[in-house]
């Protein structure tokens, strides 16, 4: 019985000696989160078909901050390279996801989904440079011919989970 007591105040005195911390000094740090990315976007072949070779950091490119764009009418097998420029301000390395959804059709939603598909790139931004995304807008060989498909384009910090 003595060596149940025994433990059991040793138990406790332990436990007394850990919690009995004395402080001597804090600080409170105060901060605000702040976006990194500043992102432009530019469309390689928006007077023709992409040429399958010219790639998002060519210098001869327009990047614009956003918008709505038009590319008019795209044949079966055309496409379009949309290019993202990631401008990472911040030091560290963030994960982004750079992904395109058919969002409407009139009355034909499924059709331009089909035609288009919903691409989606992922990656890293490092921190402090300029990282390149990019998405192949083709229309599929064997799509049907649809009118107005709207084709929303996003990127985001993180890696979107399916």
């Amino acid at each position: 019985m003595k060596k149940f007591l025994m433990l059991g105040l040793i138990g406790l005195f332990a436990i007394s000696i850990v919690s009995a911390i004395y402080v001597v000094n804090s600080f409170v740090l105060t901060t605000d989160v702040i976006e990194p990315f500043q992102v432009e976007y530019a469309i390689i072949g928006n007077a023709g078909n992409w040429d399958g070779v010219m790639d998002c950091d060519d210098e001869s490119l327009t990047y614009q901050v956003g918008g709505d764009v038009d590319v008019g009418g795209l044949y079966a097998g055309e496409g379009r390279k949309v290019c993202a420029r990631i401008t990472n301000l911040g030091e560290g390395d963030v994960d982004y996801t750079f992904s395109g959804e058919v969002t409407t059709g009139l009355g034909n939603l499924v059709e331009c989904t089909y035609a288009f598909g919903n691409p989606v790139v992922t990656g890293v931004a490092l921190g402090s440079v300029v990282t390149y995304a990019s998405s192949e807008i083709v229309v599929a060989d064997d799509a049907v011919p649809v009118l107005d498909c709207e084709v929303t384009l996003a990127l985001a910090r993180g890696i979107a989970v399916a």
